[in-house]
């Protein structure tokens, strides 16, 4: 359809005694060969660009130093100066063009003063815009980047006198203002009046409705006329901001930022879309936990255990939880004998030989751990991004319940539906000084803060009391850990007792959600870029992302 547009409009302009000499379009159609031989055929600056870039994204899928946010914006750049600077004389064009592969791989004996500042100081050179500093390397990528270079250099004449379709654009986004291409206005009899409105707003400006009315003899529109002079002043104003230094400076910054933000998504995701994607063998879909933050929809749930014992390994004789409204309860019957010591403190006994549980001496109704456990995900389930509470839970309970989730293999599917932890004692130290307020367990503070005396020691009163607590503490999606952090940490292991970071570091990635596997994805998707934008994102300095990319370039060999 192109193609047939300008060929009509070409002889409609001839028949009309208007001669083209040079058409300015991009190479999107095959409008060169249905022209005339006398006409020629320049590029559009805009399009040269954007098909430039199209061709190095094409090539970052097989190499992944293309990959980084600033590599394929530097090498446009390049292009471009050389191609911009050189307007009216082909052979410095060519000469310029041809020295820009060399210079992205270190070899500079070619390059200009005016643009490399390689020559002034060879010991402190570094490239601003490239990996590490450090130039390309490979002699496969450095030959089909010189096949890229060598295409515009062979039509260099092309280049010359580059013109700009923008305002054709613009014209083409005002046109389809009044007459939508979603709609089917060809037929109509309103087609004409509509692009000639888009016309009368190119040459006018948004007074042209008030002007018509008035030619018509009908009331130009006092509303009409104020709405037009508002709207050609927000253009104004809009085109002189445009114009200036910090708005380029600021437009380009923002750009910088999204393409950085969409390579980490990309990393993150690992395949969503691609040529037949779906067929493909090995597809790489699993993605990678961002960083945790509130939206102002999370639910807060509130939960306490009691156990046999203090150890880790005990078995659950209670479970609570509080989400604000709705008290979840039960008893478990244990598969150990609750010491005595507990026993005092929880009120809690069991009787094996009738399979009865009491508290304080009166008989209560306990199940089997695998039925609270189910209760207990069914009654999390229906919260709205929940977050577990609890004091000390990082400890205590939550090793405990993790433990008892394994064991029945029902982790996997609590971790669904569980969306981060808060452990309250941490809350509590941070903000009351032990000298101010004695100690920081949950008794001491309701006491102190809320003025009240509960039973502590059973679950259902601690959980219906520290939710009342969470009006005295502040948090933030820093105090949120992952449910499964202790295992996170696990998988740092190797690293650990190799030396290459260490126990705090371990816990700090395994709290922010991240476990070894996670890191390995991001490093096989986009090597240390991937890792770096994963770990930055998070708050990891370069030092860790130099350890882990040591250690993974050492496995993967």
């Amino acid at each position: 359809m192109e193609p047939d547009m300008a060929c009509s409009m070409i002889q409609r302009l001839a028949e009309d005694g208007y001669t083209v000499g040079t058409l300015h379009s991009d190479n999107d159609a095959t409008t060169q060969s249905r022209l005339p031989r006398s006409i020629i055929k320049k590029d559009d600056k805009t399009h040269l660009k954007k098909n430039l870039s199209k061709r190095l994204c094409g090539l970052s899928k097989n190499y992944k130093q293309l990959k980084s946010a600033k590599v394929i914006p530097y090498i446009v750049r390049c292009f471009m100066y050389a191609i911009s600077r050189h307007q009216n004389c082909k052979q410095s064009m060519k000469a310029e063009l041809a020295t820009i592969v060399p210079h992205i791989f270190g070899h500079h004996e070619q390059c200009s003063p005016t643009w490399c500042t390689y020559i002034k100081d060879p010991t402190k050179f570094r490239f601003k815009h490239l990996p590490n500093g450090k130039a390309l390397s490979g002699d496969k990528l450095k030959e089909e980047l010189d096949k890229l270079a060598q295409s515009y250099i062979e039509r260099a004449d092309r280049l010359l006198n580059l013109g700009s379709t923008q305002s054709n654009e613009s014209f083409n986004n005002s046109v389809a203002s009044f007459a939508p291409k979603n709609r089917f206005y060809g037929g109509t009899k309103s087609l004409k009046a509509r692009v000639s409105s888009a016309v009368m707003q190119k040459n006018e400006g948004y007074g042209w409705l008030s002007k018509v009315n008035k030619k018509s003899l009908l009331s130009p529109g006092h509303l009409t006329i104020l709405h037009g002079i508002r709207k050609d002043r927000r253009r104004k104003q809009i085109r002189k901001t445009q114009s200036t230094t910090n708005f380029k400076r600021k437009r380009l910054t923002i750009k910088s930022k999204k393409l950085k933000d969409n390579q980490r998504e990309t990393v993150k995701e690992g395949d969503t879309y691609g040529g037949e994607i779906e067929v493909q063998e090995h597809i790489d879909t699993e993605t990678i936990p961002s960083k945790m933050k509130f939206e102002g929809e999370e639910s807060v749930v509130v939960f306490d255990l009691e156990t046999t014992g203090l150890s880790r390994k005990s078995d659950i004789t209670q479970l609570a939880a509080f989400d604000g409204t709705t008290v979840f309860n039960e008893y478990v019957s244990p598969r150990e004998v609750i010491s005595p010591k507990v026993s005092e403190l929880t009120g809690l006994t069991f009787d094996f030989s009738c399979d009865q549980m009491y508290h304080h001496g009166k008989p209560v109704e306990s199940r089997d751990i695998q039925i609270v456990l189910l209760k207990f995900i069914d009654f999390i389930s229906k919260k709205k991004k929940p977050n577990l509470f609890g004091h000390n839970i990082a400890a205590f309970d939550i090793p405990i319940l993790m433990n008892k989730l394994r064991q029945h293999s029902l982790l996997s599917e609590f971790l669904l539906h569980i969306y981060g932890c808060i452990d309250t004692i941490k809350l509590a130290r941070r903000k009351f000084k032990t000298k101010d307020i004695g100690n920081h367990k949950q008794k001491t503070l309701v006491t102190k803060l809320l003025g009240i005396e509960y039973d502590a020691h059973n679950a259902c009163a601690d959980v219906t009391s520290l939710f009342q607590l969470l009006e005295h503490f502040e948090y933030s999606e820093k105090d949120v850990f992952p449910f499964n952090a202790a295992l996170l940490t696990d998988s740092y292991i190797p690293l650990i007792r190799a030396s290459h970071i260490t126990k705090l570091t371990a816990r700090r990635l395994a709290h922010s959600g991240l476990c070894l596997k996670h890191l390995q994805l991001a490093f096989n998707r986009d090597s240390e870029n991937g890792l770096k934008s994963i770990l930055l994102e998070h708050g990891f300095n370069a030092k860790t992302v130099t350890s882990f990319t040591k250690y993974l370039t050492c496995t993967e060999e």
